[in-house]
């Protein structure tokens, strides 16, 4: 085939065209996933990253298309053009997708450009998503009208062509889309998908240049070995990865979200539980938080509920019985030091920070909490907790635990974690090897970390343990009499266990499963999510 000018060029036939179409397609939309994983690991996700991503990516596709009408009469060579613009994604998506660490330190980078007011903040973040993305989505806007202009013998042929052509490009993003975010990402990680990615690029440069000759032989000689080389760089399934641990300016910015307020009957949640009294209820940027004075077993106790799962209740505490208050003397108990400074990451009922506060070892006490509606639920309980929100220890922070970790410059002797399971977006990423490398950063020589554990199914306990035992030096499991729950002690010192605990470490040493917890490669948080949908006890 021809280009419709005339020249001496021979293009891919139209069916070969229309699969480049599909493919090309099919790695937008893989490179989109990527980039919003990224993007939604530092950002937060909310309509903020949402819309920031897809508004930067539709507009580099625009850009590339309109660049592509502007200049396509001074392109020779379509096909090379096309070569060209493959292997700069496909470099682009290796050297920079993958570098996690450059999203927060461009972000630091900017900071004191723009200042720390809300506009400025939200400035900030959409320029980082603009330049880590714009590149390699203008590129991908060119390759689809460079297929168009390929395909044209005659101009008769133009409006068929265009609309085949588009839905086999449109099919294939759908299909990335899918593949993207069902498979690669869930069960293989992000490495694996921007890898996956960068051989189509490479499949689409042999496509384009596909003859039965010796010299494209070469080519794909040539091209396995770059896609060797691209392995190598990438290491795609290495499930550790660097994070960035740089200082923070201490400043954070707490969004203003808009809360909406609905009456119990316009809520289905409400006919699902036993109600004695409604004592406070909010929807809340991270779910439906309610307050219930609630009758089970005939005895009346008060409930915190995050949409249908609760958090903490009042069941237990006159016989000191109540989960979070053993999670706390336990952990305080484990280190041998007065005057402890201590982090605690999840506000909840405030019973675990009533109990920290009230210990006379506890200097002082920082307490995170990413839902800016949580201290009015905790109010509800003040008067089981002695108003611990106005113990003059206790200092308040709103903040991603996370972030906070990120930018603050602090040192704790204690830094406790009592949160939500990692099959929630805004709790998963505390639960990995980069969460765990920033709370050791933040920790005293001989400081303590101490986790409460979701629940105890075998095999997310076992990754819970690999991906702490390869940050800490030391990490014992410590079984509760109370509730049977499970907590984890990590630092730098031996912890006496009781034959329970050490028959429950061996088990878990005995298996031969490796796996950590990453961003790369979230297995904890997929764990959990399965066996919610497939109701695995």
């Amino acid at each position: 085939m021809t280009n419709n000018d005339g020249e001496n060029k021979t293009y891919p036939g139209y069916r070969l065209l229309l699969a480049i179409a599909f493919l090309a397609g099919f790695v937008s939309l893989a490179y989109e996933i990527v980039a919003t994983k990224v993007l939604y690991y530092f950002f937060n996700e909310s309509t903020i990253t949402v819309s920031s991503v897809i508004s930067i990516f539709l507009f580099g596709i625009g850009l590339g298309s309109f660049i592509f009408s502007r200049f396509e009469k001074k392109i020779s060579d379509k096909k090379k053009f096309l070569l060209f613009a493959q292997l700069l994604i496909a470099l682009y998506a290796v050297f920079i997708f993958p570098n996690f660490d450059l999203v927060p330190y461009i972000f630091n980078l900017l900071y004191p450009l723009f200042g720390d007011s809300v506009k400025m903040l939200l400035l900030n973040k959409l320029i980082i998503s603009f330049f880590y993305l714009i590149f390699p989505t203008v590129l991908m806007g060119m390759v689809f009208p460079a297929i168009i202009v390929m395909s044209i013998d005659k101009i008769e042929q133009l409006p068929e062509k265009i609309g085949v052509i588009y839905s086999f490009d449109l099919f294939g993003a759908v299909l990335g889309a899918l593949i993207s975010g069902f498979l690669f990402i869930p069960f293989w990680g992000i490495k694996t998908l921007i890898f996956f990615s960068v051989l189509i690029n490479l499949l689409i440069c042999l496509l384009i240049f596909f003859q039965k000759n010796k010299r494209f032989a070469l080519m794909v000689l040539g091209f396995i070995f770059v896609a060797l080389f691209f392995y190598l760089l990438v290491n795609p399934f290495d499930s550790s990865a660097n994070i960035f641990s740089k200082k923070e300016v201490n400043e954070k910015y707490i969004p203003k979200d808009n809360l909406l307020f609905k009456n119990k009957n316009d809520s289905k949640y409400f006919q699902k539980v036993k109600i004695k009294e409604k004592i406070f209820f909010s929807h809340s940027p991270y779910g439906e938080l309610s307050v219930f004075d609630e009758v089970f077993d005939n005895e009346q106790h008060r409930y915190l509920y995050i949409e249908t799962r609760i958090q903490c209740s009042t069941a237990g505490l006159q016989q000191k019985e109540v989960s979070e208050i053993n999670f706390a003397n336990m952990s305080i108990d484990a280190l041998n030091k007065d005057h402890l400074k201590v982090l605690s990451i999840g506000l909840g009922c405030g019973f675990t920070l009533n109990e920290i506060a009230q210990n006379p070892k506890v200097q002082t006490v920082d307490v995170v909490e990413i839902n800016p509606m949580m201290p009015q639920a905790t109010k509800c309980f003040s008067e089981f907790t002695d108003n611990v929100l106005e113990n003059p220890k206790v200092h308040l922070i709103f903040n991603d635990g996370y972030k906070y970790l990120l930018g603050t410059n602090k040192k704790y002797d204690l830094i406790i974690m009592d949160i939500d399971h990692p099959s929630l977006i805004y709790s998963s990423n505390l639960y990995t090897l980069e969460f765990y490398k920033l709370v050791r950063n933040a920790l005293n020589k001989d400081g303590l970390f101490t986790q409460w554990s979701y629940r105890p199914i075998p095999d997310a306990q076992i990754i819970n343990y690999n991906t702490l035992k390869t940050v800490f030096p030391e990490v014992f499991p410590k079984i509760s009499g109370v509730f049977n729950d499970l907590y984890y002690i990590a630092g730098e010192k031996d912890i006496p266990m009781n034959e329970s605990e050490k028959n429950f470490l061996n088990r878990m040493l005995s298996i031969n499963d490796k796996r950590l917890n990453t961003l790369n490669n979230p297995f904890f948080g997929t764990e959990m999510m399965l066996r919610e949908m497939f109701n695995v006890n």
